[in-house]
């Protein structure tokens, strides 16, 4: 491990050694090694004088803004706190009132949030990219006349390094608190078998809220490679981004890579670029990975594991040929665990279970986080002291196979009970895609009263098929109480801001259908003013 834990140390070594080498880029927009470090200096000696409770937010995403307030924050010796620009605005005040932020860095599209109750909630210093409109009492990015900051402030282990919210689908988000050396340890593990050179040309789809752009942002700074920043409309046509700009490093959700086989954009042969593929965050379906990888011939596939409170990733599970599969789901396993973790599979009771037992994951690491943000009843919930060590439990289920390869089989809380039979949602799910001929799918437990399921739906894109024939070939591999009672086609699933499919949002549109169902089901008596029941 490295002396000075200041998560931006390698950066400063880069651009200290390869000035001239491009950094980031960005639209129209490219800025190099020497020019982004000198940015990012001048900030921290803005920011360095304001730092009392060692905060500072980051409203903004993939500019380059963005990424210099996340560089000059870690340079002034703080840590960097990205705020969601999808936040609605009362969560955005709440968590501002709540952060206590020291400063607060925006970008033009965190700008034109700062409404008057936003602004009033933002900590005094508050700081604009150049490129966005007027704020009250703030400073733009040029108005810095300060000399720079010339090297990173020492920070030391245990010091806190990033605060990254989960993203929110399941109730309020919780912030969850990474360590300077839990990253170093993080890094030390993943550059390993990344093997990122200066000449790695890394594609950039994740927002600065999601924990995958940690991994992108520190491990390219460290060997010097570039990080393109994609726009929205690259999302949408991700081939042409990575054409246009010689990709040699993917890594996204399998949703994207969903999206172009359902487009027919996704040929053999499309990226041969391509040295490295890394897939996470959701299940990776053998025939979505193997679709890849005959578009990718040149590239090292990658499926990897784990939670926001593992910092990034601690297993991963290259694709061979053959695939290893978790079979009941017909997907690609999560693989093996790094050097540096204890992995368990637990019981309800937090018992070890054997091999070929499904349970809920556990890890114990240095690499783990400290917790959430002044939220000590969940972070003695989720992080546990046991026989004297740390662990933390994901509310993920697994396995361990007989050959040590571990095996993911959905979540704890999709775990539903209808009618007395306990189903797995991921288990439905896989059935569904195989009836349908599309991996884009999804299963909701709906409605529930009082807790309990009470029935399933199923969401699909593929129009191609009946819904009644789709049931009907469900039911040559699943039991009755297992099919959804209706199965809905949409053009598209809704995604959160990770690119995930969007269950929350789904269970809403479910609620919003039935709530005007029950509308239009009733009118108004003339004679009472009370609801009746109409004809």
């Amino acid at each position: 491990m490295c002396g000075n834990y200041n998560l931006v140390s390698s950066l400063a070594r880069t651009a200290l050694n390869h000035p001239d080498d491009l950094a980031i880029s960005t639209g129209n927009q490219q800025i190099s090694y020497g020019e982004f470090a000198d940015c990012a200096a001048r900030l921290a000696a803005c920011l360095q004088p304001h730092i009392k409770n060692g905060r500072i937010g980051v409203l903004g995403s993939r500019t380059i803004a963005a990424y210099i307030g996340i560089a000059g924050t870690c340079w002034a010796g703080a840590a960097y706190v990205p705020l969601n620009l999808k936040w609605p605005k009362e969560r955005l005040v709440r968590l501002l009132v709540e952060l206590e932020l020291d400063a607060l860095v925006v970008d033009h599209h965190g700008a034109a949030l700062m409404t008057d109750e936003v602004r009033a909630a933002a900590p005094e210093l508050l700081i604009r990219s150049d490129d966005a409109g007027p704020v009250d009492g703030s400073i733009s990015f040029g108005e810095i006349s300060i000399q720079p900051l010339r090297k990173p402030v020492r920070r030391e282990e245990e010091e806190l390094g990033y605060i990254v919210f989960t993203s929110g689908t399941t109730g309020e988000p919780k912030g969850v608190m990474v360590s300077c050396g839990a990253l170093a340890h993080y890094l030390e593990q993943t550059r390993l078998w990344t093997n990122l050179t200066a000449e790695d040309r890394i594609a950039e789809a994740h927002d600065v809220t999601f924990d995958l752009s940690v991994h992108n942002m520190f491990l390219a700074w460290r060997a010097g490679a570039s990080l393109h920043l994609m726009s929205q409309l690259d999302m949408m046509m991700p081939q042409a981004f990575v054409r246009k700009h010689e990709i040699s490093v993917w890594m996204s959700v399998p949703t994207i890579v969903n999206n172009m086989r359902r487009s027919g954009a996704l040929n053999p042969g499309l990226f041969p670029s391509l040295r490295l593929s890394i897939f996470c965050g959701e299940p990776l379906a053998v025939s979505t990975v193997q679709d890849w990888a005959a578009a990718a011939p040149n590239s090292v596939v990658e499926n990897i594991y784990g939670p926001t409170e593992g910092t990034v990733v601690c297993m991963r599970q290259r694709l061979t040929d053959p695939p290893v599969v978790t079979q009941k789901r017909q997907i690609l396993a999560i693989g093996r665990a790094y050097e540096n973790f204890c992995i368990a599979i637990c019981d309800p009771d937090g018992n070890c279970l054997a091999d070929g037992e499904v349970g809920e994951i556990a890890l114990s690491s240095a690499q783990l986080a400290d917790g959430y943000f002044n939220r000590p009843e969940q972070t003695q919930e989720r992080f546990r002291l046991v026989d004297g060590k740390r662990w933390y439990f994901t509310g993920d289920l697994g396995y361990r196979d007989d050959n040590g390869i571990y095996h993911h089989m959905g979540r704890t809380d999709n775990q539903v009970k209808l009618k007395g039979n306990r189903i797995e949602l991921e288990e439905v799910e896989m059935h569904l895609r195989k009836a349908c001929g599309t991996d884009l799918a999804c299963v909701v437990a709906w409605p529930v009263i009082d807790g309990s399921a009470q029935g399933l739906i199923g969401f699909t894109t593929s129009d191609e098929i009946s819904e009644d024939e789709i049931k009907a070939r469900m039911r040559d591999t699943l039991p009755e109480y297992m099919i959804p009672a209706r199965i809905e086609t949409r053009s598209e699933l809704p995604r959160n801001i990770n690119d995930k499919v969007d269950r929350n949002a789904l269970v809403a549109e479910l609620d919003v259908q039935e709530s005007a169902k029950r509308k239009s089901m009733s009118v108004p008596s003339l004679r009472t003013g009370k609801l009746v029941a109409s004809a």
